[in-house]
């Protein structure tokens, strides 16, 4: 696919360079598609979302490249934090110019393992009985932790709030509220 694109392209260059007619917008869309496919491609490779045999993603492998990317910074610093390095959970960036390098799949999956584990010795320190912990919810009602025992995106803000001692409130099942101030009536 990435051949004929580029051969194309070769193909309307010369054209252009003998007094033919500019890229069609579609050709010039299609080889930018093709470029932001196989860079998004490259990334999940590198990531280990997918494998490398793989040449094409599912919508929850990119949903999952979503989650590394935005819990990246955190999750690498929690897990330099916890355990000293973060060598085998990130992966070298490829590429001309090495930076730093990218949370893999196993390394985010390990960070919300961690975390929610974290999280629940929090909530039972602030009174959340074992039993009742991973059934809390926010004011609005939204579940702090999964059905699979991991935080949600929602618990990861609270619990991050509730570690920073800003204010946040929690609800048990019963409806007691909990939170770092005094809970408003």
């Amino acid at each position: 696919m990435k051949t004929a694109v580029l051969l194309l392209l070769a193909l309307w260059a010369r054209a252009g360079e003998l007094g033919g007619h500019d890229l069609p917008a579609p050709v010039i869309a299609a080889a930018a598609a093709a470029e932001g496919r196989t860079t998004v491609l490259q990334e999940m490779w590198q990531r280990r979302i997918l494998a490398p045999d793989l040449s094409s993603w599912a919508p929850a492998d990119m949903e999952l490249l979503e989650k590394i990317r935005r819990a990246e910074t955190d999750a690498l610093e929690y897990l330099k934090r916890k355990f000293g390095d973060t060598r085998p959970w990130a992966a070298a960036r490829r590429g001309p110019t090495p930076s730093r390098p990218l949370l893999t799949k196993g390394g985010y999956e390990k960070h919300l393992f961690h975390l929610s584990q974290d999280a629940l010795e929090y909530f039972e320190s602030k009174g959340a009985g074992a039993k009742w912990a991973l059934k809390m919810t926010d004011l609005e009602g939204k579940r702090l932790f999964g059905s699979d025992g991991r935080l949600t995106p929602i618990g990861i803000g609270v619990y991050a709030r509730a570690r920073l001692k800003l204010e946040v409130y929690w609800r048990s099942p019963n409806g007691e509220t909990f939170g770092t101030r005094r809970p408003p009536p």
